[in-house]
């Protein structure tokens, strides 16, 4: 297996863990009267974490290099995206205790970052393969 299918599969399998967290252990604050911050951005990280979930897949299955060099390039501008989305694109939660700010943040700037820095190495590396 190449080294750039390897890194689509690490991104594949971070950004998994990263929606079944959403949905489970990394759950924001529950829904109840009162709609907050951090189930919108639960909601558009697992939306950005699909589009690299299929991008990742795509990476996979195809075989030009330069087209899986082009969704490379797309997937490291979706990811530093994803870096902005909690706490600057959409506001969490003011208390620094909630689920949010603990869990659910943290986590989603974490696996964007590993993800942007995964696709950038890839990229640099492919360069110095040529």
């Amino acid at each position: 297996m190449s080294r750039s299918k390897i890194i689509s599969t690490l991104v594949l399998l971070l950004e998994v863990v990263l929606v079944a967290g959403i949905y489970s252990f990394l759950a924001p604050c529950p829904v109840k009267d009162h709609i907050m911050p951090c189930h919108w951005v639960a909601n558009v990280s697992v939306g950005i974490s699909a589009a690299v979930i299929l991008l990742s897949i795509l990476n996979l299955v195809l075989r030009d290099n330069l087209v899986r060099k082009g969704v490379n390039y797309g997937v490291l501008v979706i990811s530093a995206l994803h870096v902005f989305v909690p706490g600057f694109l959409v506001a969490v939660c003011a208390h620094e205790n909630m689920r949010c700010n603990v869990y659910t943040q943290p986590a989603i700037v974490t696996v964007a970052g590993l993800v942007f820095i995964l696709v950038l190495s890839d990229l640099i590396l492919s360069k110095a393969d040529r």
